[in-house]
């Protein structure tokens, strides 16, 4: 007898899917979730484990194409809203809804799927490796200065929501289409990344266009400032809620407007790329407080498909003999051959040169982290003279992987 049976919510069934949520997450509402959700939310993709008919637990996936190296993009669920209630820990459940949300996509044909974690330490045993790092600072706007011969062009424009809104889409299209681990968007994502918040009363949320010498716009920047006067003096704090660029133009010109905005003393950031610029432009970039944890998590579900999928920094060949304990299926040993930077893989009965888990192709695959690295902390195996070598220069792409926001 199934004690949990796990099922496809309805659409009038995401309001208590989000309940469930709330509670597991110990959230105080679930207004401003449900708003962005009901525009998100696939429901034949979001599923629950119920106990005598009651919700104990959730897990959605939202259909994406994701952004990997070449620069190329494959369709893959973005899965999210992952919990089980208090009550109900500690008895499968989690584990059925990731292999629920698995199977599925496999089932559509989708390669790999990724993720944001709420906790670290999940996700691993479910196949998924640490794809990107995602980076923080905390930076004294008058420790700020700029390396010599960093040069500011174009200009900077601070503009209303209104105003600000049809400039930004475009410019988020195309640096979501060259970097890998961004996501295509569409109106729904668009309006959840861009609508009004409640904390925008008390915080309001500011624009900054940037343009290129021709007036393009190549760059936007939106932040709050959180206003302290001690002895009246000021010392704002500015937040930077996004910074997108298509351009190291506009990326220099807007990190110089947020740390030269009157009366703020401190600017945060986070959820930035682990290759931020700024650490380079910086003059002293200790200042910066910078530090990285892990950021998006990748599954691949289908190897071949996934390998053939993105493009290659160099030629070669490799095989590897991938181990997969939650969906054994999946196991087995690939030959990938890269002709022109474009790869085929398929399943091959040929000698390994490497031996791994499947976590292990998820977090090298969108290029945020390397086979010789990974091989050091006991995660792969080199069987064949040089072969971490040429997968690492295979595999390397630059930039580095980032997704660009929460979800």
């Amino acid at each position: 007898m199934d004690d949990y049976p796990i099922r496809s919510i309805t659409a009038d069934e995401l309001p208590a899917f989000e309940e469930v949520l709330a509670l597991a997450f110990h959230a105080s509402g679930i207004d401003e979730r449900l708003k962005d959700d009901q525009l998100i939310a696939e429901p034949d993709r979001w599923f629950v484990a119920t106990d005598d008919g009651r919700m104990v637990g959730t897990a959605g996936a939202c259909t994406t194409r994701l952004t990997v190296p070449g620069p190329r993009s494959l369709q893959a669920p973005g899965v999210t809203a992952v919990s089980v209630l208090p009550s109900h820990r500690r008895r499968g459940i989690n584990t059925r809804l990731m292999g629920t949300l698995l199977d599925q996509a496999s089932e559509r044909g989708e390669a790999l799927a990724y993720l944001w974690a709420s906790e670290s330490s999940i996700y691993g045993r479910f196949g998924y490796g640490i794809a990107s790092l995602c980076a923080e600072l905390e930076v004294p706007t008058e420790r700020s200065e700029f390396v010599d011969g960093a040069e500011i062009v174009g200009r900077v424009r601070a503009l209303t929501r209104e105003q600000a809104l049809p400039l930004m889409r475009p410019v988020y299209e195309v640096a979501a289409a060259a970097r890998p681990g961004m996501i295509a968007i569409d109106d729904g994502w668009w309006t959840v990344l861009s609508r009004p918040r409640k904390k925008d009363d008390d915080e309001p949320l500011f624009f900054a266009v940037h343009e290129d010498p021709d007036g393009v716009p190549d760059g936007y920047a939106t932040y709050r400032v959180k206003h302290e006067w001690p002895h009246g003096v000021a010392s704002n704090e500015l937040t930077v809620e996004s910074l997108i660029t298509a351009s190291p133009d506009a990326t220099a010109a807007l990190w110089r407007h947020l740390l030269d905005i009157d009366l703020v003393a401190t600017v945060k950031a986070w959820g930035r790329p682990g290759d931020e610029e700024i650490l380079s432009l910086v003059r002293e970039p200790r200042r910066l407080k910078f530090t990285v944890s892990d950021g998006l998590w990748v599954r691949l579900i289908d190897i071949p498909d996934s390998l053939t999928g993105r493009s290659y920094s160099t030629d070669g060949r490799l095989v590897v003999d991938v181990r997969d304990a939650f969906r054994p299926r999946t196991s087995g040993r690939y030959e990938l051959i890269v002709e022109g930077g474009q790869g085929k893989c398929a399943s091959t009965d040929a000698e390994p040169d490497l031996a791994c888990g499947v976590a292990v192709l998820g977090a090298v695959y969108l290029g945020g982290s390397s086979f010789r690295r990974l091989a050091r902390i006991g995660q792969v195996r080199e069987l064949t003279n040089n072969a971490l070598a040429r997968a690492d220069s295979m595999f390397a792409w630059d930039p580095s992987p980032w997704f660009g926001f929460i979800f």
